[in-house]
């Protein structure tokens, strides 16, 4: 039986990494998200990908950290009927739409505006998603948008689908640690493929008290990625 955490594999392309993952769950490209963890390729190097099945709405992802944040439910309220609103416009009012804790390894700060965490389930949810969550980036910051045009105070909404968040930095957690260990070994910087900010961000909490190395990001806009050095 597939597991359902997904697997990483390693291979000389892209494709090739795909195809190897798909055997070894024994699912089809259509019930899989694929991430691109490192694209080495293009410079001599290997790929490494995580293939992770789709969850279906039956499924939830584990309970979170709880934010010392607590949002008053008629905020919350509103923000769950902006994005049900959303979602029916857009031909998907059959999702459900879940208020859950802080799933992520960063915690929210005593300086950080009120934060509603919301899951969508539901059938076809996964093409909200988008590659490397880019669909997802852009429907959270639109439901921002539309939040905060009716409540008086700012309010930040974190959306995620389907547990591909808490998948994703999973993912990322665990390549952080596992390049720590190659760049340890070697003490030669290793730099990681182009993330978003919020996804640079988990690698250097991550790493940010590690004995051997430390990070830091490079580059300009979408190209902006994280490098891992041998600490001095």
């Amino acid at each position: 039986m597939a597991s359902r955490q997904g697997v990483e594999i390693q291979a000389r392309s892209v494709d090739e990494a795909v195809r190897l993952a798909l055997e070894q769950l024994g699912l089809a490209r259509e019930q899989v998200q694929v991430e691109v963890l490192v694209d080495n390729v293009p410079y001599g190097g290997e790929a490494l990908v995580r293939v992770t099945p789709i969850r279906t709405t039956q499924e939830r992802p584990p309970a979170g950290r709880r934010s010392s944040q607590r949002v008053e439910p008629q905020i919350e309220a509103v923000v769950k009927q902006v994005v049900r609103e959303l979602l029916r416009e857009m031909g998907f009012g059959n999702c459900e739409v879940v208020a859950v804790d802080n799933p992520s390894v960063i915690e929210l700060g005593p300086n950080d505006p009120p934060t509603v965490f919301l899951d969508i389930f539901g059938p076809q949810a996964g093409i909200l998603i988008g590659r490397r969550g880019e669909h997802l980036a852009q429907l959270q910051y639109l439901v921002n948008v539309l939040v905060n045009r009716r409540l008086p105070n700012w309010t930040r909404v974190i959306l995620d689908i389907e547990g591909y968040r808490s998948r994703r930095e999973e993912s990322l957690i665990n390549l952080a640690q596992r390049v720590a260990r190659q760049v340890a070994r070697s003490r030669q910087p290793i730099t990681l493929e182009p993330m978003p900010a919020s996804e640079r961000r988990i690698v250097h909490v991550v790493l940010r008290d590690h004995p051997d190395v430390t990070t830091q990001s490079s580059g300009e806009g979408d190209q902006r990625r994280v490098t891992v050095y041998p600490r001095q």
